[in-house]
């Protein structure tokens, strides 16, 4: 008798694994906290989640709730808008960024607090600002485009 219901658990926890969910009440607050423009503030507002527990409330609320309703109707409840490029850290100051939309690959370098560089595939030096997860770039033409990161 053990063995069938030591069976049945083990069945039961390999066939959950796959619906997990996207947790994107989750990555909400993750990117509440880590969208202000100084370190310093990022860091308190992690260890406010940490201490009054946002993280462990979210995550719960998400792994019940909304992540089983992904599961069965197909969608999250909670929408967050994905990001428009994906980063590729090359080193500590350096990150490979690509345009989803257009397949365009960038190489933003940090040269300081809020000092980067951004250069194109061609090496051509673009004007940049990144303020919390938008980074926006001018061309020399005076062309802007923000995108999400």
């Amino acid at each position: 008798m053990k063995k069938a219901v030591y069976g049945a658990l083990a069945a039961l926890t390999l066939a959950a694994t796959g619906c997990t969910g996207s947790f994107q009440l989750v990555q909400a607050v993750h990117r509440w906290h880590t969208n202000f423009e100084s370190r310093w503030t990022d860091e308190v507002c992690f260890l406010v989640a940490c201490i009054i527990p946002i993280y462990a409330a979210a995550f719960t609320v998400d792994a019940i709730f909304f992540n089983s309703v992904e599961f069965w109707i197909g969608d999250n409840p909670v929408t967050v808008k994905t990001a428009d490029a994906t980063i590729t850290r090359v080193d500590a100051n350096t990150a490979l960024v690509k345009h989803e939309a257009t397949g365009e690959t960038y190489t933003l370098t940090r040269n300081g607090e809020n000092d980067y560089t951004l250069t194109d595939a061609q090496g051509n030096a673009l004007a940049c600002t990144v303020q919390g997860s938008l980074l926006t770039m001018t061309d020399a033409q005076g062309n802007a485009r923000t995108v999400l990161l």
